[in-house]
């Protein structure tokens, strides 16, 4: 059966089901999970679809989407474009202000460097409309600490009063570089990270929450770091992803803040012996729903190519290990 943006399936070897939202080549698609809030790359053979939009027998086949359709949201945006998206930590990213209202606001961007401010732009925004405010390199965006957007709306005749805009948008530099962060819309053909600009906090405000934040986290690492690394007898070094062998306590984390912290272990694992050729690696995710078995195949197969990686021993782990030999 083929399949095609739009469709739900499920996959064969996991237990886990999403929506497809995009390609990424002719083997591969991205599959939207909604108990996650992201999508994972998962290939065509490991699909199938169990519901469907379409019912013709032609015209099946998965292609790149170009535009999604869907009814104004009555909000104003921040979206950030890459123009590589298969390689998000070296691509330069298009900033754009979205007015998916139906009026007009007269809006002033500038960047925030912890300091002073700088002007970008100012003027009107047409409803229904995405406004390029500039294209930024990696390197440009880390030396931003937030962009300020302020905004009134306005139209002729009869209207509505609407609460102006004034925020500050923090962008986390780890989030621009997971795929997951980043979602199909109908501004754009690429992927693209959006923030909304109505619902998002004063600067001071968030900078309280960010030492808050930062310092419970602090708190955590000191508290409930992970376990040492267990020796296997044939020198294979064993880690344990289950979040209960990392973490004490999960209290006030979202599944993709538990998925994120195990695949920080698993990076910052592989970085530690990237130099120590021959070493095995034995990654425990178990079987689970299958998730971190998939992100952590995706990681392998698209940053880590130069290693070799296997399923671990079935009768040591079942299906629930991955083992990686450094190359």
């Amino acid at each position: 059966m083929h399949i095609r943006i739009g469709d739900i399936v499920r996959f064969i070897s996991e237990k886990l089901e999403g929506k497809v939202t995009g390609l990424i080549d002719q083997n591969t698609v991205n599959v939207y999970c909604e108990e996650y809030g992201f999508e994972i790359p998962a290939s065509l053979n490991d699909l199938v679809v169990i519901q469907s939009d379409f019912n013709t027998d032609t015209d099946r086949k998965v292609r790149p989407q170009t535009t999604v359709v869907t009814a104004s949201t009555d909000s104003l945006y921040l979206a950030l474009v890459p123009e590589n998206f298969q390689n998000l930590p070296e691509s330069r990213y298009e900033i754009y202000l979205i007015n998916d209202t139906g009026l007009t606001c007269l809006y002033a961007a500038g960047t925030y460097n912890g300091e002073s401010y700088s002007a970008l732009s100012a003027g009107n925004c047409n409803p229904d409309t995405a406004l390029s405010l500039g294209l930024y390199s990696r390197k440009e965006l880390d030396r931003i600490k937030a962009f300020h957007i302020q905004a009134i709306f306005y139209q002729k005749g009869k209207y509505s009063p609407r609460q102006t805009v004034d925020v500050h948008i923090r962008l986390s530099q780890t989030s621009l570089c997971k795929t997951g962060s980043y979602q199909h819309t109908k501004w754009f053909e690429n992927m693209a990270f959006v923030r909304p600009l109505d619902k998002e906090s004063p600067l001071q405000k968030e900078l309280e929450e960010a030492d808050i934040t930062q310092a419970l986290k602090e708190k955590k690492e000191s508290t409930s770091a992970p376990k040492p690394q267990k020796q296997i007898v044939n020198n294979i070094i064993e880690i344990d992803l289950h979040i209960n062998e990392l973490l004490e306590t999960t209290t006030g984390m979202e599944n993709k803040d538990i998925l994120d912290y195990q695949l920080d272990v698993f990076h910052k694992t592989l970085e530690k012996y990237k130099l120590r050729k021959g070493q095995k690696i034995v990654f425990i995710h178990g079987k689970g729903d299958g998730v971190l078995r998939q992100r952590i195949l995706w990681e392998l197969q698209t940053k880590y190519k130069r290693f070799r990686h296997q399923d671990a021993s079935f009768k040591q782990y079942g299906y629930g290990a991955t083992m990686v030999i450094i190359k």
